[in-house]
């Protein structure tokens, strides 16, 4: 099996088979990359940069809203708490797929590849920004200089070698099918790059498994050092667990809400089992999840402060009946396959689950009574920027390459649509290591 066959699950060529069934990934063909909201979205990354570059020289001072009390501003505590948990899909979804046998799955999985590889990125771009001294970040090639008793370096350093090596890596078969289809003079070199990869999975998948496990509920440890600063409804010695917990639920809304969102978008068809698969696991992780965060707070003696008439009490319940009502819609879909009830519900059982990976670092976070936080126009912008390029990223990545799935008589049509406009690419081949490059070559002579 060659490593795109590994995101790509085997096709069978059924003429008789559902229209619907996602049988492969398909680039969106037919719409431009740039247009308004693509040029929205690099002014915004330009707008950006243009700031980091300001930071750099003026310091966080002047340009942030942090304090003493709070030196945790929104780009640690939003873009990297908040983002990589929304962007664990790959971690999520590869456990259940490959792990718990959930093959209905596999067409997911490029989808969260991309989405995990683009939430880290702008996470460690965003750390490295919000870094005091910047310009130390060289230490992290000198491992015996590493302080091995920081919990925080422990996430950076599983943070970028996650992003780096894993997911980088499990990104690359996309890239090499285009390489492969758009120029026949690379097609030995793309061979000998895919026969590596193939030696190498078996590590790199191994590593993808742990390496998210481990910073994802170190990210709640973090918060364990904050002591009484943390409200009692979020401070918790299974914070850790509840933090990991939450990344999955969320992940799979990230992946699945996404893929419902652009196939309605580029007038995709939906398969509803992939969905309907999807949509059962959150929902159980949910109410698991819901579950053992009460019997917590529970033991812990601190479900009275759940009704006192504060803030902290009603951004508790509003995170809560986010994801409860959420993971009931998903629920509720199962039976009655309404996708806009299944959107519905990723869509807010995921905005449940950042809020509450959010609260522990900021909104129930207590540093002193007279210490406030609220971000700078600035900092706001560089945030927002480094999610719009993540956003812009995403678009131009799936209009280029093989990530969305579709139908396998969507590739045929895709091969219709380039036959005119570019003949010298040949759609067939290069799966001729993995389960289907007869198939595909029984299914598309007419090239």
């Amino acid at each position: 099996m060659s490593t795109a066959t590994l995101n790509n699950p085997p096709i069978t060529v059924n003429k008789a088979i559902d229209q619907e069934r996602w049988e492969r990934a398909v680039p969106v063909y037919g719409f431009p990359v740039v247009n308004g909201l693509f040029l929205g979205l690099v002014g915004m990354t330009l707008l950006a940069i243009v700031l980091t570059a300001y930071r750099e020289l003026a310091g966080l001072g002047p340009v942030s809203g942090m304090n003493d009390a709070y030196g945790w501003g929104i780009w640690k505590t939003f873009n990297v708490m908040v983002l990589t948990g929304l962007g664990s899909g790959a971690f999520a979804i590869g456990i259940a797929a490959w792990v718990f046998r959930r093959k209905r799955l596999f067409p997911l999985m490029r989808m969260a590849l991309l989405t995990s590889f683009l939430a880290y990125a702008c996470g460690l771009l965003l750390l490295g920004i919000d870094a005091g001294r910047p310009w130390n970040f060289y230490w992290i090639v000198f491992p015996w200089k590493w302080n091995m008793h920081s919990p925080l370096a422990e996430v950076a350093i599983c943070m970028s070698i996650y992003a780096t090596i894993p997911l980088a890596l499990e990104n690359i078969p996309p890239v090499l099918e285009r390489l492969w289809y758009f120029d026949s003079r690379l097609r030995p070199g793309v061979e000998r790059v895919e026969r590596g990869l193939h030696k190498f999975f078996p590590s790199i998948i191994a590593a993808a498994y742990l390496l998210p496990g481990m910073h994802q509920s170190s990210l709640g440890a973090l918060m364990l050092l904050a002591g009484e600063r943390v409200h009692p409804l979020w401070q918790s010695a299974w914070l850790p667990f509840l933090y990991l917990g939450a990344a999955t639920f969320m992940s799979f809304g990230c992946v699945a809400g996404t893929t419902m969102w652009c196939c309605l978008a580029w007038k995709r068809a939906m398969d509803m089992e992939v969905l309907d698969e999807a949509a059962r696991i959150t929902a159980w992780l949910i109410f698991v999840w819901l579950g053992l965060r009460f019997l917590d707070i529970l033991f812990r003696g601190a479900m009275h402060t759940a009704f006192q008439p504060d803030r902290y009490a009603g951004v508790f319940w509003l995170e809560t009946w986010l994801i409860a009502y959420g993971g009931w819609l998903l629920h509720r879909s199962l039976r009655n396959h309404q996708r806009r009830i299944m959107f519905m519900g990723y869509a807010l059982s995921s905005l449940g689950g950042m809020i509450y990976r959010f609260s522990p670092t900021t909104l129930a976070f207590r540093a002193s009574p007279e210490s406030l936080y609220f971000p700078s126009t600035i900092e706001i912008l560089v945030a927002l920027g480094f999610i719009c390029m993540a956003v812009a990223g995403f678009l131009l990545v799936v209009k280029r390459f093989a990530i969305l799935p579709a139908p396998l008589q969507e590739w045929h049509d895709m091969a219709d649509y380039f036959r005119f406009r570019r003949p010298y690419i040949r759609w067939t081949g290069y799966f001729k290591y993995g389960h289907f490059g007869e198939n595909e070559s029984e299914t598309d002579d007419s090239d």
